[in-house]
């Protein structure tokens, strides 16, 4: 098997026959990265802590003619992450290709956000990935060769508004990501971080959202099916001009064959890289749009709610 590491090889590239985990795998990204990867023939051990759609993942994925595997795993739990390695190293021996993709979002005013909302967030979208190569580095450095990539966002290069536990759990990941390959890329092991624009997954589905409260009548159970209502409404404005899972798939696929630190979905997210260090007036003219579209679109579902911002 060739050495994933190892710099200047074309073998070092290829993804047939590699074993690979990939958190989050039971929707969205992860499930459409799993077909992905298994069209390229890679071996899969799929984790996730929703079992009952991993398993159809994994019915669907069998025709494809690769090995594939499941494992229930609470990304917030390092305990869980230690038995997810153990039953990963007795189908597969040795792991070729790590892929952190469990994630879950957060909205709202920053002022609404309680400190359950942070904890919950950083939990399973930046202590994840720390239990995760806490877990499965040390091995990696033994054989001298391995690939990590990290599901981050466009929201962990770009500090939009109204979500900000997500993006600083975002740019968190971000930042381990290039220490990390700036720290293992001598010792065989390669490092990406997937940056996310907008994607139509069922993210909001696991993600908590608030409002201002004064907005919200009604007993406990009233104000709920109001959270959830605005759930619905507002992601389905967020993300009308979204790309779909499969799409966006394909092209972190590309990107994960050429090896690059960065896997981006849309030219926007570079050009802001660039942008931040040549102007920083233009880039904070920027910042205050997104903060004034999002306002929109949250007083649009309020509006379509009947509930005047």
């Amino acid at each position: 098997m060739a050495e994933i590491g190892k710099k200047g090889s074309k073998k070092s590239k290829e993804l047939k026959g590699k074993n690979c985990l990939l958190t989050g795998a039971a929707s969205g990204i992860g499930r459409s990265l799993a077909f992905c990867l298994a069209r390229e023939k890679v071996n899969l051990f799929l984790a996730d802590i929703d079992m009952e759609n991993l398993e159809k993942v994994k019915k669907e994925l069998e025709p494809l003619g690769i090995k594939v595997f499941t494992g229930k795993c609470d990304v917030s739990s390092y305990e869980d992450f230690e038995q997810l390695a153990k039953e990963v190293y007795s189908k597969f021996g040795d792991l070729d290709i790590l892929i952190n993709n469990a994630g879950i979002g957060c909205g709202g005013y920053v002022e609404t956000m309680e400190l359950a909302d942070w904890k919950h967030v950083l939990d399973i979208n930046l202590w994840s990935i720390i239990y995760s190569i806490k877990v499965f580095l040390p091995r990696m450095l033994e054989r001298g060769t391995g690939y990590i990539i990290n599901t981050g966002s466009g929201a962990g290069i770009v500090g939009l508004p109204n979500h900000i536990p997500y993006v600083t759990s975002k740019f968190a990941v971000v930042g381990i990501s290039e220490a990390l390959y700036s720290e293992l890329s001598d010792r065989g092991i390669d490092v990406s971080v997937i940056c996310p624009t907008v994607i139509k997954t069922n993210i909001i589905d696991r993600s908590s959202v608030e409002i201002p409260l004064n907005l919200l009548v009604g007993d406990e159970k009233e104000k709920t099916a109001k959270l959830e209502e605005f759930k619905k409404i507002f992601w389905e404005i967020y993300t009308r001009k979204s790309l779909t899972p499969d799409q966006a798939a394909k092209k972190y696929i590309k990107g994960i064959k050429k090896r690059k630190l960065y896997i981006f979905d849309k030219s926007i997210l570079p050009f802001a890289q660039f942008l931040k260090s040549f102007s920083q007036s233009l880039y904070k003219r920027i910042l205050r749009k997104e903060g004034s579209d999002f306002r929109s679109q949250i007083d649009e579902a309020l509006t379509k709610m009947g509930l005047k911002p």
